[in-house]
C-alpha cells in the first residue's frame, strides 16, 4: 500500500472547477486522488482556505464569500478532512467599486507540506495547485524519496511545476464528471 497525503489549494481547485462550469466537490476530489483501488492509503488530506480580512463593517460580497467557505469548511470536517484558514488583506476595487482581497495561503501550505512529509514520511504527495510556487518544494519532497504528484486542469498548471513534479493529474476527465456549478454555494461540497 502506498500511504498517501494530499495538500489542497482551495481557491486554485475551486477555479479549476469553475474553468470547466463544475461544482467543486472537495469530497469527491478526495476520493479520486486517493484511489483504494490502485494500492493507495490515504493518511490526511488538508485544504487551505484563504479568507476575505476581518473586518466590523464586511464589505457584502466578502460576506457572501466568507459563509459559503465557512459552509465548506464545515463540512470538509464533518468528513474527516483537515482543514486550515488564513485571513488575507484587502487589495484594491474591481472595475464596480467592490473591494478586493488576497489571501495567499501558498507559503502555510508548503510549509505544512514539508513539516508533515518529514513527521509521517508518506510514499506519495499530491499538490492540488497549478502555482509555479510549489515547484522548490515538489523538488524538496522527492529529495526526500518521496513521490510528488501535481493535480489541476492543464491549463491552469504552470510549466515548471510540472517539470518538477513525478506525475501530473490532469483533473479535466474528473470535473467534467461533476454536477454543473450553481454559484458561489459551489465552495461548498454537499
Amino acid at each position: 500500500m502506498q500511504r498517501v497525503m494530499i495538500f489542497v489549494d482551495q481557491s486554485n481547485f475551486y477555479h479549476a472547477a469553475q474553468s470547466q462550469g463544475r461544482f467543486a466537490d472537495l469530497i469527491k476530489l478526495k476520493e479520486y486522488l486517493a484511489n483504494p483501488n490502485q494500492g493507495r492509503l490515504l493518511i490526511e488530506m488538508v485544504v487551505y482556505f484563504g479568507f476575505p480580512p476581518v473586518v466590523r463593517d464586511m464589505p457584502p460580497n466578502w460576506r457572501n464569500v466568507t459563509d459559503a467557505m465557512h459552509k465548506t469548511k464545515d463540512v470538509l470536517e464533518h468528513n474527516g478532512i483537515m482543514t486550515v484558514v488564513h485571513h488575507g488583506k484587502w487589495t484594491d476595487n474591481d472595475e464596480d467599486g467592490n473591494p478586493r482581497f488576497s489571501a495567499n495561503v501558498d507559503v502555510l501550505m508548503a510549509m505544512d507540506a514539508l513539516e508533515f512529509a518529514i513527521d509521517v514520511n508518506p510514499d506519495v504527495v499530491v499538490l492540488v495547485t497549478g502555482d509555479q510556487d510549489f515547484a522548490y518544494l515538489a523538488e524538496k519532497l522527492r529529495r526526500k524519496g518521496i513521490r510528488v504528484e501535481a493535480a489541476n486542469v492543464e491549463k491552469q498548471m504552470a510549466a515548471n511545476l510540472k517539470k518538477s513534479v513525478n506525475a501530473f493529474i490532469d483533473l479535466n476527465d474528473f470535473l467534467n464528471g461533476l454536477p454543473e456549478a450553481r454559484g458561489l454555494s459551489d465552495y461548498a461540497s454537499g
